[in-house]
């Protein structure tokens, strides 16, 4: 092999690792959280609650009827800067506030 060729083979494998430890630093969680409505953005599919927790649904049918002030239990998946939907629904009275473990990813339609 020649030194040109080493060296396109070594810049490569650089990237290739670099780019790898870059994404190991990604964070990824779920979780479920219970709060009130503070504020809906259906433009961009947003959802913010009084404690200031932002949550954006990959379908604007997940937020089409719920309104500012109704309380409501999130279960979310957190990714880089977002907290995506799973599911949203009207909280029960023995639903306690406060954020928990989430169960398991990917959307949830609850009507």
């Amino acid at each position: 092999m020649d030194t040109r060729s080493t060296l396109t083979v070594t810049l490569a494998l650089g990237l290739t690792l670099v780019a790898g430890a870059a994404r190991a630093g990604e964070f990824s969680y779920g979780g479920e959280e219970i709060g009130t409505i503070s504020y809906i953005d259906r433009a961009l599919n947003l959802v913010v609650l009084t404690d200031g927790a932002e949550f954006r649904a990959p379908d604007p049918r997940m937020i089409l009827n719920l309104q500012e002030g109704q309380r409501v239990k999130v279960d979310f998946m957190h990714d880089n800067d977002r907290s995506i939907i799973n599911s949203i629904e009207p909280a029960g009275d023995d639903d306690s506030p406060g954020a928990s473990p989430a169960t398991e990813p990917g959307p949830h339609f609850h009507g």
